[in-house]
């Protein structure tokens, strides 16, 4: 009867395990990056002062950036979290200094002044397949 009882206590820890780490996988590739989250916009603190706050959830995967077309005004201070969804992957953004290489299923979080107008591509500098050749997206600063 005991070996009965700890058989049943291992298999019911493993399914829990097993669970939560799905749970885990769905809230980092599925739950925080959708279309409801695009560009939201947050009023944060930062010392005394209260700013706002242009915030991107990324996914990175061999299909490209998600989403892959970004608009800011001129000034927005920018917030891009970025998950590696399959790979390793680089985000690089020559007019804004940003060349930042992302880990295999981590976040990594960017931030920077939006203070030049026009269209400015970022891009994937690290080749993970055919698909990631054409791997970039486009950030508009509008005036």
């Amino acid at each position: 009867m005991k070996k009965i009882l700890i058989i049943m206590s291992i298999v019911l820890f493993l399914l829990i395990a097993a669970c939560q780490n799905q749970f885990v996988s769905d809230d980092i590739t599925g739950g925080v990056v959708g279309p409801v989250e695009y560009g939201e916009i947050k009023e944060e603190r930062q010392g005394a002062e209260t700013v706002t706050v242009k915030e991107f959830y990324i996914v990175a995967n061999r299909n490209g950036f998600n989403p892959d077309n970004l608009e800011v005004n001129k000034g927005d201070l920018v917030r891009f979290v970025l998950y590696a969804s399959n790979k390793d992957f680089t985000i690089v953004l020559p007019e804004y200094g940003i060349n930042e290489f992302l880990e295999e299923d981590n976040y990594k979080t960017i931030e920077f002044v939006a203070d030049q107008a026009g269209e400015f591509t970022f891009f994937s500098s690290i080749y993970s397949g055919p698909q990631s050749e054409d791997m970039q997206g486009v950030l508009t600063v509008l005036e």
